[in-house]
């Protein structure tokens, strides 16, 4: 098993929810809405790292996304 420090472990969740947005071919405009977020601005700081999801916004944005929870937490699948 591979092990990453906090800093790259940081930067790989921090892709995963990007490109999992952007491989749905889905906008950031729209995803916030359809995930139930306030604004656009609770999910940009989650696609950046300054916020971290909770389990249920996982499984919202995997059901959106078409991704699984453990990939966009940075796993393999």
């Amino acid at each position: 098993m591979m092990k990453y420090d906090d800093k790259e472990f940081l930067s790989m969740k921090i892709s995963r929810l990007r490109n999992g947005r952007k491989m749905a071919g889905i906008a950031q405009n729209s995803a916030w809405s359809k995930l139930g977020l306030t604004s656009l601005g609770d999910l940009r700081a989650y696609e950046f790292g300054m916020e971290t999801p909770d389990e249920a916004l996982y499984l919202k944005m995997s059901k959106l996304y078409g991704k699984s929870v453990s990939w966009l937490k940075g796993g393999d699948k």
